[in-house]
């Protein structure tokens, strides 16, 4: 079933409103977000919509060491916040990219991970991630450092990979799983169940698999015709093997074997309480 009002597909299970969708729903597409937007800036389009981030915002960005959300929320809202990522040569990179801005951006990144934050609770109204917790070994706690640090009623808004099935085949997992460092994953239900557990109310859990798919064709698509411009055979090889690997991606997600979702969820006062 298609809720008009939400733009998301809804399957009861017997959980409430469990947001799992047979055929991916898109809903980048659907809001008329600009196909030349890159990923990442469609994402942080989407998930500040659903997350109601504006100038009052105080927003935290867990990090994924690629182009950074924080830089056009604070560009599109003049919201503050900071992002932390593992890398330091990336925060180097985000530091310099919001230092060059036309406009002062009151942004700030750091090297942190999400298993130890370094703020003091309550710190922000939204916590974002786009690509990131998938790799986080106990997402478990992960959930439970974001929500010490949101304030009550805070929004943690994410989008990430999620399983579909509980196996998959060995080719997925080495060709796809194993060279894009993605772990076993939830699948939808789990997130579901995992989030409340932590104190998390659910908004929402949107299926974007589809938007997944357009990313990775359009990725294997620019990497063929980046290989036949190089000159050097080892590059080529590099750029070529690169777009296979993309090719794979969609494969697996035809195969229902990997998925994409957008999550939010609000945080309770008190966890295992929902909110009257």
């Amino acid at each position: 079933m298609y809720d008009q009002s939400s733009h998301t597909f809804l399957n009861f299970k017997g959980y409430g409103a469990v947001h799992e969708a047979d055929h991916p729903a898109d809903d980048f597409r659907e809001n008329a977000w600009d196909d030349c937007r890159t990923t990442v800036e469609q994402t942080a389009a989407f998930l500040a919509a659903k997350a109601g981030i504006d100038a009052s915002s105080t927003v935290l960005e867990v990090g994924d060491d690629c182009e950074c959300l924080l830089i056009y929320l604070a560009q599109w809202f003049g919201c503050r916040g900071e992002g932390i990522f593992e890398s330091a040569e990336f925060v180097r990179f985000a530091q310099d990219l919001g230092t060059n801005q036309r406009h002062r951006l009151d942004v700030g990144f750091r090297q942190a991970s999400v298993m130890r934050l370094p703020y003091e609770p309550g710190s922000f109204t939204h916590v974002v991630s786009h690509g990131a917790l998938h790799k986080v070994p106990d997402k478990p706690h992960s959930y439970a450092e974001i929500r010490r640090v949101l304030r009550s009623g805070g929004v943690f808004a994410f989008s990430d990979f999620y399983r579909p099935r509980a196996s998959v085949s060995e080719r997925t997992r080495t060709e796809v799983y194993d060279k894009f460092g993605w772990n076993d994953g939830y699948t939808l239900l789990k997130y579901h169940s995992a989030l409340e557990e932590a104190g998390f109310e659910i908004s929402s859990v949107l299926n974007v698999t589809g938007f997944l798919r357009r990313t990775f064709e359009g990725n294997a698509e620019a990497a063929r015709a980046r290989a036949e411009q190089m000159a050097d055979a080892a590059a080529r090889d590099k750029m070529l093997a690169f777009s296979s690997s993309c090719e794979e991606v969609q494969t697996a997600i035809d195969h229902g074997e990997v998925g994409w979702a957008i999550v939010v969820v609000r945080k309770l006062d008190a966890p295992g309480r929902k909110s009257s």
